[in-house]
């Protein structure tokens, strides 16, 4: 999807916000280092920390198996054309062990019979009845689900997509560079 006119922002390169460098601190030795989405969104620094704290403990901190995790969060971002995501994304699923095919697939599992487990099937299926137009979902939703994932792991698969749905249509109206 091409790019419009987006809203500037700024991206803090360095602040005398305490909270700010702290955090900006912890970044720099992660793998990924401090990126645009985490400049601009320390515009706010009462939010940062505790932005940054909510993605971590969903990524590090769940009890959900990276690759599925990945597939999920990349139906909701090519649905919701998270461009600025998706790349990331991508590589983080193939560092995850999901193939290329995988990947490939994510938003037409069907096309290639077998590909997917009944499992990754049924995360798949989750991730796009989540991402829908509420009012275009059907009254009655596949809850296979249920059957692979428990209750613990369902809410934080949601907060996850929540997060990264969030993110497509931040990233999409805000002017965030890509890195």
């Amino acid at each position: 999807m091409g790019q419009g006119k987006r809203i500037t922002v700024d991206l803090v390169r360095q602040s005398e916000d305490p909270d700010v460098s702290a955090t900006f601190e912890r970044l720099a030795g992660k793998s990924i280092g401090i990126v645009n989405i985490h400049r601009t969104i320390a515009n706010s620094p009462a939010v940062f920390n505790r932005f940054i704290g909510l993605a971590h403990a969903l990524r590090f901190e769940t009890e959900l198996d990276p690759g599925e995790r990945e597939l999920a969060i990349l139906v909701v971002l090519e649905r919701h054309h998270g461009d600025y995501e998706l790349d990331k994304h991508r590589g983080l699923a193939r560092a995850a062990g999901v193939s290329d095919a995988k990947i490939a697939h994510v938003r037409s599992p069907d096309a290639e019979v077998g590909l997917f487990s009944p499992r990754e099937l049924a995360i798949l299926a989750f991730a796009e009845h989540f991402a829908a137009d509420p009012a275009a979902r059907p009254d009655a939703v596949d809850t296979a689900i249920e059957a692979y994932l428990d209750n613990r792991q369902r809410i934080e698969l949601g907060l996850t997509l929540a997060l990264y749905m969030g993110l497509a249509h931040f990233t999409a109206l805000l002017d965030v560079p890509e890195d």
